[in-house]
């Protein structure tokens, strides 16, 4: 990530990736499926069969929720890495496109043949 933080777009607001939503994806998924799970074994009658799937279960959708997260902010980085490049190589095409039309008025201005 980088350290400058460019404004968006309007419209497209940017999402931040922060630590502490990492940490509560992974606990309140394990924590939520692991009660639901703690729920089922004492509504069936099982001795901690359904709680550590339920634990298991949560840590896994808690690692999909924060990848899916990270993708997000991948994508969003690269767009904004393309979208400086374009802007770069149109400010370049500009200069060079500026160059030619100055170097152009000046040879009309000292054309011999127009005397």
């Amino acid at each position: 990530m980088s350290s400058t933080q460019k404004p968006n777009p309007p419209g497209k607001p940017e999402k931040k990736v922060d630590p502490w939503s990492i940490t509560g994806h992974l606990l309140s998924g394990m924590v939520l499926y692991g009660g639901l799970g703690w729920l089922i074994d004492k509504w069936a009658g099982t001795s901690n069969v359904f709680a550590p799937l339920g634990v298991i279960f949560g840590l896994a959708a808690g690692l999909y929720l924060t990848f899916r997260q990270l993708s997000v902010l991948e994508r969003q980085e690269r767009e904004a890495l393309l979208r400086s490049r374009r802007e770069l190589a149109d400010q370049a095409a500009d200069a060079v496109r500026d160059r030619q039309q100055d170097s152009h008025d000046r040879q009309d201005q000292h054309d011999p043949h127009d005397r």
